[in-house]
């Protein structure tokens, strides 16, 4: 597992010790997307698993305590993650996003979204390179926010906030790993 901490002064709130990242599991994002759903604190650190071109999972941690995580992985099938996820998170609304996503929803705790996605060339195009089986063609994204101890004071406006990176967090990711 890798970890990459981050610390610094963000200039506008002495609250936040740390620096608010525009880069997210290798992904860029607008710092102004990311900060509201960031407590503040001291230090914050990314953690990274996965498996090149095929999944990866990060965590931002502050102050010890995971805030926002996010995964992503290829998939070779057709899939309506907004319901199934259903029970995976609260109150989960489906959205619609347009482009390559076939389905998106947002939660009092996180969203979700599933898109066409065939890989660029020299990325993995299968599950089983070896025998070609299970063609990639989706990539899901799931996104936990928020450290399940203390509930948003607006709620509203919390889950305003996680569509919001959402939608910004998506068109980067395709850029990403998706060709054309």
């Amino acid at each position: 597992m890798a970890a990459l901490l981050l610390t610094g002064c963000s200039g506008e709130n002495s609250e936040y010790g740390y620096a608010i990242p525009g880069k997210i599991c290798d992904v860029s994002v607008a710092s102004s997307d990311v900060k509201p759903l960031l407590p503040p604190g001291r230090a914050i650190k990314e953690s990274l698993r996965g498996t090149p071109d095929e999944s990866l999972s990060c965590g931002l941690i502050v102050d010890e305590r995971v805030d926002l995580s996010i995964s992503f992985s290829r998939q070779s099938g057709e899939l309506d993650i907004a319901e199934e996820a259903a029970d995976d998170y609260v109150n989960l609304k489906r959205i619609t996003l347009g482009g390559n996503v076939t389905s998106a929803a947002v939660g009092d705790d996180g969203a979700v979204a599933w898109a066409k996605c065939v890989p660029k060339p020299g990325q993995r195009q299968y599950e089983s390179p070896e025998s070609e089986q299970g063609r990639y063609g989706h990539l899901v994204l799931e996104i936990h926010a928020g450290d399940d101890i203390k509930e948003p004071d607006n709620l509203e406006e919390w889950r305003a906030h996680i569509e919001k990176f959402l939608r910004s967090y998506v068109p980067e990711l395709v850029k990403v790993w998706c060709s054309g």
